[in-house]
C-alpha cells in the first residue's frame, strides 16, 4: 500500500480545501484503520435520502480524498468485484496520516501496517462494524453514547499477579446513557479463531483488573464484557466454559455476558436482564 509523496505545503492546501465532513472522514479512517465504503455512508452521510444515496456519497468521497493522496483502497476486496463499490477497503495513506497529525500536533497518529491478512481484516472490519451500530443503536433508542474508544485507546493497564505490568485488551469501550441511567461496556467481538482456553485467559484478565479496583475508581463502576459471537453454538460453548471455569469465582461470573449480534440492541437498550 504505497501512497505518493505529499509535501507539507500540499498538505496544508489540502486542509484548507476538504470539507469538515472529509477530515471526519479521515478521522474515522484513523480511528478504525480500516472501514469499507458503505461504513463511510453510515458514519459521514447519515443525512442522504437513503442507504443507496449514502453509498454513493461515500463512494464520491472516498474517490475524491483518494485522487487527493490521502486515502487509499486496498487491493483485497470484501465480498469480490460483484459488490460494486461498496467492496472496497479504504485506509489511511502515509500522507493521510500526516495531515491529521498536521491539524493536530498533540494527536500521536496510529502506525501504517502493509496489507493485511484476511482474518486480521475480517476483525477489524467487524470491530468497525460494531462501533458504528452503536451509535445507530443509540440514535434509534434515543440514548446518548457518551463515550466511545477503539483500540488501543480503550486498553486498561495494570499490576498483574506477579506485580508486573499487565494490560487488558478489549476492543471497545463505551458508555451509553438513558435518562438518569449510565451504562459502561467493554467489547469483545469474537470471530470463532480462538480456542475457549484463550477466552478464559481474557476473562482472567478482567477480573484482575476488576480485582485492581482502578476502573471503578476512575469510573464509579466495573463494565459489564460482553462477547459477541457469530453463532448460536459458539454462544453456548463459551457460556458453558465460563460458568464450567473453577478459576472464575462464582461472584465475577455475572460481569460477563456471550450473545449473538441480533441481542446487541437489546443489550444496550435493556441491560443483561433482556438477554436469554
Amino acid at each position: 500500500m504505497r501512497g505518493r509523496y505529499l509535501s507539507k505545503r500540499r498538505l496544508e492546501e489540502l486542509a484548507r480545501i476538504i470539507s469538515e465532513r472529509d477530515k471526519a472522514i479521515l478521522r474515522s479512517l484513523q480511528e478504525c484503520r480500516y472501514l469499507l465504503t458503505g461504513q463511510v455512508g453510515r458514519l459521514h452521510f447519515t443525512d442522504s435520502a437513503n442507504p443507496t444515496a449514502a453509498l454513493r456519497a461515500a463512494s464520491r468521497a472516498m474517490t475524491k480524498l483518494r485522487d487527493y493522496g490521502i486515502a487509499e483502497a486496498l487491493q483485497r476486496r470484501i465480498g469480490g468485484v460483484r459488490a460494486g463499490s461498496g467492496s472496497y477497503v479504504w485506509s489511511l495513506t502515509e500522507s493521510g496520516v500526516r495531515l491529521i497529525t498536521l491539524q493536530d500536533p498533540e494527536h500521536s497518529p496510529r502506525k501504517r501496517s502493509f496489507e493485511p491478512s484476511l482474518n486480521f481484516l475480517k476483525h477489524t472490519l467487524e470491530v468497525a462494524e460494531t462501533f458504528i451500530q452503536l451509535g445507530e443503536i443509540c440514535r434509534r433508542n434515543r440514548l446518548e453514547l457518551v463515550k466511545s474508544e477503539m483500540e488501543p485507546v480503550c486498553w486498561r493497564s495494570y499490576s498483574g499477579e506477579d506485580g508486573k505490568p499487565a494490560a487488558m485488551k478489549p476492543d471497545l469501550f463505551a458508555v451509553t446513557a438513558g435518562g438518569e441511567y449510565e451504562d459502561s461496556w467493554f467489547i469483545e467481538v469474537d470471530m470463532n479463531t480462538e480456542s475457549p482456553s484463550i477466552v478464559l485467559e481474557k476473562c482472567r484478565r478482567y477480573i484482575l483488573y476488576r480485582q485492581s479496583g482502578i476502573e471503578q475508581q476512575t469510573r464509579g463502576v466495573f463494565p459489564l464484557v460482553v462477547w459477541l459471537v457469530q453463532s448460536d453454538s459458539r454462544k453456548a460453548k463459551l457460556r458453558q466454559t465460563i460458568a464450567d471455569c473453577r478459576e472464575i469465582p462464582e461472584a465475577s461470573k455475572g460481569i460477563f455476558a456471550v450473545i449473538l449480534p441480533h441481542e446487541f440492541e437489546t443489550l444496550i437498550r435493556n441491560g443483561k436482564e433482556g438477554i436469554v
